[in-house]
């Protein structure tokens, strides 16, 4: 018998079990095909931004982890600083988790999901999309990519576009070993310096640290040598140089009000890991992702794309889980209406996310080339001037956009 769906979505990610969700809660059938098994692991920092929570038309804060309000600045492990925003700048959690949630939720909505069935071809014609896996074959009104640069939407439809890849180096530290748990309570680590266009971070989970470095696809192999670099050295660091910035800047802010403890609550360990150390315990996870330009495939007849698999990442901070949620709402409007209008050319939906993500990603385009150009006199700024922290807060926030920024970082490098 023909296997027959309104929607057939490739991929269970964030953005495919968002779009499930929306389009069942419309009473539009949808199939979503996994290639992998939930739960799964997925590389990925772990951080999601408040606006992008707003997306959610459910709770995820059962899987919720850590709250970061604050950030370490470092250049190479060195001339460190730390800044606090009063509310929290990004939310983190295990990706594994979230996944796996955000399918559970599609699901409960009345979305099909065949998890360990991958799309491996598919075929458009007048009156319908033929969706061919490894196990069987089904035909759909519309075909939606949602599973990044690995798509087949993406690989078959992107050739040749244009596109910035971004590769990022990842493992997972267990925090069963640390002693400066307090460091990462509500705490990142953002560290320049050591990978060209590019950077380290260090995000908290309850029992883990993802540490992991990403920039230029160009770069990979300087990326990944500075990551083990990092991993080598960043606990002596934190020991030596970490906790007094910290320290002060919480004197300086709290003017006599809060009792600031003179170690600021942090007794590290020394221990760095040793090259054979190293080895032993360290899997670096690699994932791309992909930056649009203006060629770069959008939607074509019968088929659309969301999130990565539309290379909506973040130029600067290389994230995507914002674009990929908010791509999603908009393309279960656009679908609703082809469905209801039968034109399934998707104009609508090619214009608002040029209006409502393109625009930005441009200006994160902008603001990497403006903030690389002269890495150490940005770091220096940021440093020294609160107003332009809280503007980037509120931009890791989304709170406001790059291009609330872009203008004064022009003027402020004149």
């Amino acid at each position: 018998m023909k296997k027959n769906f309104d929607v057939i979505i490739s991929g269970a990610g964030p953005a495919g079990s968002l779009l499930g969700y929306l389009l069942s809660k419309k009473n539009i059938s949808t199939l979503i095909l996994e290639k992998e098994v939930f739960p799964r692991y997925k590389v990925c920092a772990g951080g999601i931004q408040w606006k992008a929570l707003q997306f959610l038309p459910y709770d995820i804060n059962e899987i919720i982890e850590k709250k970061i309000n604050g950030i370490y600045f470092s250049r190479r492990l060195k001339d460190i600083f730390y800044r606090k925003y009063s509310d929290p700048l990004i939310y983190t959690f295990e990706r594994t988790k979230l996944d796996d949630f955000m399918a559970k939720k599609a699901i409960e909505s009345g979305c099909e999901i065949n998890f360990s069935e991958k799309i491996i071809n598919f075929e458009t014609s007048q009156n319908e999309v033929k969706v061919f896996t490894q196990k069987d074959i089904y035909y759909s009104k519309i075909l939606v990519g949602a599973d990044g640069a690995g798509s087949i939407v993406f690989k078959k439809l992107n050739k040749d576009r244009g596109l910035q890849k971004i590769i990022g180096y990842e493992t997972e530290i267990s925090l069963s070993d640390e002693k400066n748990d307090s460091l990462y309570d509500e705490n990142v680590v953002l560290d320049f310096g050591g990978i060209k266009k590019g950077y380290v971070w260090i995000f908290p989970k309850k029992h883990s640290l993802s540490i992991g470095g990403g920039g230029p696809v160009k770069d990979a192999v300087n990326i990944k040598k500075y990551l083990k670099w990092f991993l080598q050295n960043y606990q002596v660091a934190v020991s030596d140089n970490f906790a007094e910035p910290a320290r002060k800047w919480l004197l300086n802010h709290n003017h006599g009000k809060i009792k600031v403890k003179e170690n600021n609550s942090i007794q590290p360990t020394r221990s760095g890991l040793n090259g054979d150390e190293l080895q032993k315990i360290i899997k670096l996870n690699a994932h791309f992702i992909p930056v649009r330009s203006d060629k770069s495939f959008l939607c074509d007849f019968r088929v659309l794309s969301v999130g990565d698999a539309a290379g909506l990442g973040d130029a600067f901070t290389g994230e995507g889980i914002h674009n990929a949620l908010l791509s999603s709402i908009i393309a279960s409007e656009s679908i609703n209406d082809a469905l209801s209008g039968l034109n399934f050319n998707f104009c609508d939906y090619h214009e608002k996310i040029n209006k409502d993500i393109f625009a930005n990603i441009k200006n994160s385009i902008l603001i990497s080339k403006i903030f690389f150009s002269s890495p150490y006199f940005y770091y220096k700024l940021i440093k020294s001037n609160d107003n332009l922290f809280n503007s980037c807060a509120k931009i890791l926030r989304g709170e406001k956009k790059y291009s609330d920024v872009v203008n004064k970082l022009k003027l402020i490098k004149i």
